[in-house]
């Protein structure tokens, strides 16, 4: 699953006639499309929502295009079914009018700036469409248009044609899998390692996120999610140092962080203490089996035997 610039639309396969216009009032929902309307409009992480919960993985730009091929995967869309552009003209906009392919998926957005995630970006066109009714359902695809209009110009910000079975599970994916923790957990199994929450004396814990164990080697996990456009505070490096103070000296302490909130300060004093830092990019490599920690084990190893 890539994002490339291989988007193509054909008008071929079973063809049949749409209209935006709803001919029955109210619209008659599948049992996945009015869940997925539901969760849309109310439950998705960071939205105006009273019912939505902040989730900082999805608003991070670092993971973005992992998060985002996680999602086309559940959606079942392929490198030529998306399409991001900067804008969106009236003659491809068309292709999703009269008579159109019921046999394919197909997805084209803008991103509102250069700090909005794909993902965000997927959630708020779709409920945008969805909240002023300009969608309809044809052959169990949803078809819909988010739109800015100016008097008699119409900007078009997204137009997507879906399957809503496939969109409720990319929905449930966003909402329960795809957290800072989930998605950092991921990465650790497919390097070969058990995870599971933290725990001391049997009990869940808030000292450290997540505990990993490969072999015999056991590690406590701190994710450090961060305002994207701030510093580190600068007593985080002695709560860290201090959340280590005390703890199983059979666990060894691993930071996840992206390292250029660091200063080299800070990763001397969290060095000194025994803890891996691990960076995004380490994290993405573990995300394909590669296994981080023990490369960083080994090469601190050498370094040790070398002095």
């Amino acid at each position: 699953m890539e994002i490339t610039d291989k988007f193509e639309i054909n008008k071929t396969g079973k063809l049949m006639d749409f209209s935006i216009d709803h001919k029955e009032i109210p619209i008659k929902l599948s049992p996945d499309l009015d869940e997925a309307i539901k969760m849309l409009l109310w439950y998705v992480p960071n939205i105006t929502s009273e019912q939505a919960k902040v989730n900082p993985l999805l608003l991070n730009p670092e993971y973005d295009d992992y998060i985002f091929k996680d999602i086309m995967a559940s959606m079942k869309l392929g490198d030529r079914d998306v399409l991001f552009t900067e804008d969106i003209r009236e003659n491809l906009a068309n292709k999703f009018r009269g008579k159109l392919s019921v046999d394919e998926q197909k997805l084209v957005m803008t991103l509102a700036d250069n700090s909005e995630t794909k993902t965000m970006a997927l959630l708020r066109h779709i409920r945008n469409a969805i909240a002023h009714g300009n969608f309809n359902v044809i052959n169990d695809l949803v078809i819909g248009f988010d739109i800015k209009r100016y008097g008699e110009r119409t900007e078009y910000r997204a137009v997507f044609k879906i399957n809503p079975t496939n969109l409720l599970k990319a929905l449930r994916k966003i909402n329960i899998d795809l957290t800072t923790e989930e998605f950092i957990a991921k990465a650790f199994r497919k390097s070969g390692y058990r995870v599971e929450p933290f725990q001391e004396e049997f009990q869940r814990t808030h000292r450290f996120d997540l505990y990993a164990k490969k072999d015999e080697k056991r590690f406590a996990i701190e994710i450090r999610n961060y305002d994207f456009e701030k510093k580190l505070r600068e007593d985080f490096i002695k709560e860290m140092i201090g959340k280590i103070s005390g703890m199983d000296t059979r666990l060894r302490p691993i930071l996840i962080i992206n390292s250029s909130y660091l200063t080299e300060k800070s990763k001397n004093d969290l060095i000194k203490n025994e803890v891996i830092i691990l960076d995004i990019k380490n994290i993405k490599k573990m995300q394909k089996g590669r296994d981080m920690v023990a490369e960083i084990l080994r090469e601190q190893e050498i370094y040790k035997n070398s002095r």
